[in-house]
């Protein structure tokens, strides 16, 4: 059929076959994203409540009460691992999740350096390094999604979600996990 594109012949041949069609590529990708990125924030939630309530302690630090906002940098780190990986799938790489985890693993190492500064090398060192190190992980947020788009892209399936469509899940992605951490907070608030 001239015109048609490979997704309107796929449907055009499982119609001719008594198929239906199945539903909108983007439809899963966004609700697999909003998924993931709640149990994603209500995770932080749950890291901070933990450190609020059992979290360590030395002489001159803890990560008790207001200490536990360290587990806030999680949230940067989640989301690079997000874009990163949603930005490879739009680009057809195979390993998209792998490298997407690893994005993230990237940014959750750079968000516990900066909260191992204080116990392991002082108030000094985390005067220094810290808002060194936190510029470096929003700096990695917005450069590893950067980087992923310049890797070669793999060949398109059919039936494969448009690049809008993964552009709508990152901002769900970014919502849902908002959502989550609110949710989280509300229900198990870390400072209480």
């Amino acid at each position: 059929m001239p015109g048609l594109g490979a997704q309107e012949l796929n449907n055009a041949g499982q119609e001719s076959r008594g198929l239906r069609p199945s539903p909108a590529p983007w439809l899963w990708l966004s609700g697999v994203t909003l998924a993931v990125g709640l149990l994603a924030g209500g995770a932080v939630a749950v890291v901070a409540f933990y450190l609020a309530r059992y979290g360590p302690a030395g002489n001159g630090w803890s990560f008790r009460g207001n200490g536990a906002l360290a587990a806030f940098a999680l949230v940067p780190a989640l989301l690079t691992a997000g874009w990163t990986a949603l930005v490879l799938r739009a680009r057809s790489y195979r390993s998209w999740h792998l490298l997407g985890l690893g994005a993230g693993l990237v940014g959750t190492l750079l968000a516990a350096a900066d909260a191992a500064l204080l116990p392991v090398f002082g108030s000094s060192a985390d005067r220094i390094a810290g808002p060194i190190l936190l510029l470096g992980l929003l700096a990695w947020t917005v450069a590893a999604p950067i980087l992923a788009s310049k890797i070669a892209a793999g060949a398109k399936s059919a039936g494969q979600s448009t690049g809008s469509a993964h552009l709508v899940a990152g901002v769900v992605w970014f919502v849902a996990m908002t959502i989550g951490l609110m949710v989280g907070e509300q229900v198990i608030p870390a400072g209480s």
